[in-house]
């Protein structure tokens, strides 16, 4: 009889020679898929994708086809490169590419598309509105809603992160209307409101079309607005931190940077989370305000639509700033100053964001001061889409 330490010995040599084993294939693997994409890493982006996919497809339990592996591979790839920012400036010089991306630093493709999350199909007609000539004259060269309504600039300035969900759709509206209903209210509304609130409950169940941290339709949220309301709602807060101040139903999820987190940031999981659940009392216990009482409303059934270049600047300057959507290529997380204009990199997806002025576009995005021009962006007028889907609606003081 075998004694029971070398029997220990013999099963884990045969163990380490069949990971060796399976390890050497992967990586024969990884490196077939690199020659036929012919991707230029630096030493840091190899390991990091590398390490990726074998982390990703180790949690695979089934068969997957070459055509799944070529998948795989690509979602895990890095979404910041060194040779994605070279090619990036190399053909333009409107705006600057950066790897110096704190929000992205580790992340990869398929972190990004998560983000993603606004539908940009299945919008239903709207009304148009288009501002008179007269109304039209004299617009300024360039325009900031934080300047332009300085009794608001602390709201219409502040940078929230949507983590790792693709709540953006809920995001692009409530900034927007948070900033007009400060606005409205001549600065003396200056609390922030919840997209959490409206990304748990505006659903397929309650009538948007909307799918939580999977995505949603910018029109939807807008009209939930008029027919249910919107809380207050601080950005993350621990429990043991949550107190008066912090709204009823402040953000569920974390600010984040990938991979080594960074001031102030935990490092952003590799999944995304999953949809909080709705609920009709202030998850804060400590806010003194009911629920119902601290719903705020538009005034509109529908939002306005604005497709015409001086009626989106003549509203921007009169009500405050607009939600928009557009179209989001690989090189756009690359962005760190300039006006953007898409150069460069496949389709990733629909996102949501506020267009806060003009000069061109300035519109602030929900990546955290770590992404971008300290969490804002500039865009050409008309690229990627981004005249599209703006939309707004008159908020209500009562």
């Amino acid at each position: 009889m075998a004694h029971p330490s070398r029997l220990s010995a013999v099963i884990a040599l045969v163990f380490y020679l069949i990971s060796a084993s399976a390890a050497k294939e992967l990586r024969s693997i990884f490196d077939d898929l690199k020659a036929q994409r012919t991707l230029v890493y630096t030493p840091e982006e190899e390991a990091q994708h590398f390490s990726r996919f074998k982390k990703e497809l180790q949690a695979k339990s089934e068969f997957m086809s070459s055509d799944k592996m070529g998948d795989l591979y690509d979602e895990t790839r890095p979404a910041i490169m060194q040779s994605l920012v070279d090619e990036i400036n190399s053909k333009q010089n409107t705006w600057t590419a950066s790897t110096e991306q704190g929000r992205f630093y580790g992340a990869s493709i398929g972190d990004v598309k998560i983000l993603c999350g606004t539908f940009m199909n299945g919008t239903e007609q709207l009304k148009e509105k288009i501002y008179p000539p007269e109304d039209l004259l004299d617009l300024p060269d360039s325009f900031d809603a934080r300047d332009g309504f300085k009794e608001c600039e602390d709201v219409i300035g502040h940078v929230r992160d949507q983590s790792a969900c693709g709540s953006c759709w809920a995001f692009g509206t409530v900034e927007a209307f948070n900033d007009r209903l400060c606005i409205k209210s001549g600065g003396q509304f200056k609390d922030l409101l919840s997209p959490g609130h409206m990304l748990a409950c505006c659903n397929l169940l309650n009538g948007c079309f909307a799918l939580g941290c999977l995505g949603g339709n910018p029109t939807s949220s807008w009209k939930w607005l008029f027919l249910v309301g919107l809380v207050t709602g601080d950005d993350f807060t621990p429990s043991v931190f949550m107190n008066e101040y912090a709204g009823c139903w402040p953000y569920d999820f974390r600010p984040c940077n990938h991979l080594l987190g960074g001031a102030n940031y935990r490092a952003c999981p590799e999944v995304m989370y999953k949809t909080p659940s709705c609920a009709t009392s202030c998850p804060n216990d400590k806010y003194r305000t009911p629920f119902k009482e601290d719903r705020h409303f538009t005034d509109d059934l529908n939002p306005t639509q604005f497709y015409n270049t001086d009626s989106i600047k003549r509203e921007i300057m009169t009500n405050g700033p607009v939600s928009a959507a557009f179209d989001v290529y690989a090189d756009f997380p690359t962005y760190k100053h300039g006006v953007y204009k898409h150069t460069y990199g496949e389709y990733l997806g629909g996102h949501a964001v506020k267009i806060l002025g003009w000069g061109n576009y300035q519109g602030e995005d929900y990546w955290n001061k770590n992404w971008g021009d300290h969490g804002f962006f500039k865009i050409a007028n008309k690229d990627s889409g981004i005249n599209t889907l703006v939309l707004g609606a008159a908020a209500s003081l009562h």
